[in-house]
């Protein structure tokens, strides 16, 4: 996730189910503080992920999969954008979210495929 620069656990312990986060992300000069929780965790097959902040709530599904010899990522993401300001730029805001998140994805599948470990970049 290129636009984090924060993250901080609420919850002590290993992640797992009923684990909370204060993620904070930056991105063009603005500032998006919010809190996830982990919904669901069935590692390492899927896991599902809430968000809140002052302008939407979110529910991230992600889940992986054999296919054709290889492992598949699918990420769905759902926003209810809760802020009038958040609302009324919805269209722009969700297109930038959907261009943030495929940059993201490449550069995660080209790490994968290298062989490199994300921790090591």
């Amino acid at each position: 996730m290129g636009a984090l620069v924060e993250s901080e656990p609420l919850t002590e312990g290993p992640p797992e189910e009923g684990s909370r986060y204060r993620d904070v992300f930056e991105n063009h000069g603005r500032r998006i503080e919010l809190e996830a929780e982990l919904a669901e965790v069935d590692a390492p097959r899927r896991i599902v992920v809430e968000l809140s902040a002052d302008a939407f709530e979110a529910t991230i599904r992600q889940r992986l999969e054999e296919e054709d010899g290889g492992t598949r990522l699918s990420a769905v993401i759902e926003t209810t954008y809760t802020g009038l300001a958040a609302r009324i730029l919805s269209g722009l805001v969700t297109r930038h979210a959907q261009k943030q998140l495929e940059g993201d994805l490449n550069r995660l599948k080209a790490l994968v495929e290298s062989g490199a470990s994300a921790a090591g970049k």
